[in-house]
C-alpha cells in the first residue's frame, strides 16, 4: 500500500461519487463504508472482485484509513489477507 502521508493517496471514500470509478466499486465502497446502522439492511451485501498484481482477490472491507481489504478466498470468509490502496487494483467485478 502505498504511504498514507503521500498526495497520491486516494481514500476509498473518494471514489463513491467519481462517475469515472467503475460502478461495481462505487457501490461496494458506498455499502462497506456506510454507518454502521446500514449494516443491518436486510439488502444483500455486494461484492467485490478484483485482479491485485496478476491474481484475484474478494474485496472484503473498506477501512476508515482509505484503503480495502483483501482475501484469496473468492467464495467468501470475513478475513483479508492483504490492505492494499484502490487506485493499485484493476478488472473490478461482482463475479470472480
Amino acid at each position: 500500500m502505498k504511504d498514507l502521508i503521500t498526495e497520491s493517496f486516494r481514500h476509498c471514500d473518494d471514489y463513491i461519487n467519481d462517475p469515472a470509478a467503475p460502478v461495481v466499486l462505487r457501490k461496494y465502497i458506498e455499502r462497506a463504508r456506510s454507518p454502521a446502522h446500514g449494516h443491518t439492511s436486510r439488502d444483500p451485501f455486494p461484492t467485490l472482485f478484483v485482479t491485485y498484481k496478476g491474481e484475484r482477490y474478494r474485496v472484503v472491507m473498506a477501512s476508515r484509513l482509505g484503503d480495502v481489504g483483501l482475501s484469496k478466498q473468492l467464495d467468501g470468509g470475513r478475513g483479508y489477507s492483504l490492505r492494499v490502496a484502490v487506485e493499485d487494483l484493476s478488472e473490478f467485478s461482482e463475479r470472480p
